[in-house]
């Protein structure tokens, strides 16, 4: 089963990210488990038990630059979408980041960078 989750510290802003995953799942006939986190410790503590198929991470600044960083160190085959507020986009290619986006952020560029990231997803587990 596919897992999705998504990281952020802005309440509201993660379930607008739910919400935008959940109807592009459905509209591809996909019903993944999609969580929301807004602690990064219960986070990245409930990680190493079982690893999500893709992840969502939406946190400002260093904070965002700093947890996919860990991220990538312990779950290193997961799809990742980082949308931050600062332009990391040459550490998003460094760290194989599947997308990234610099806010603000349309629901456009949100569904395209869902498509992408499925994509990649799709193709890598085929292999």
């Amino acid at each position: 089963m596919y897992r999705i989750t998504v990281l952020t510290d802005r309440t509201r802003n993660g379930w607008n990210y739910v919400e935008q995953i959940n109807r592009f799942c459905m509209g591809r006939g996909l019903f993944p488990q999609i969580e929301l986190h807004n602690d990064q410790e219960r986070f990245f503590h409930g990680i190493l038990d079982e690893k999500p198929s893709c992840i969502v991470l939406a946190l400002p600044g260093v904070a965002g630059l700093n947890a996919v960083e860990h991220l990538r160190s312990l779950c290193s085959d997961c799809g990742i979408i980082w949308c931050s507020d600062l332009d990391f986009s040459l550490q998003a290619f460094r760290l194989r980041i599947e997308y990234f986006l610099l806010e603000p952020i349309t629901p456009e560029a949100f569904s395209h960078g869902l498509t992408v990231l499925f994509e990649i997803h799709m193709k890598r587990n085929r292999n």
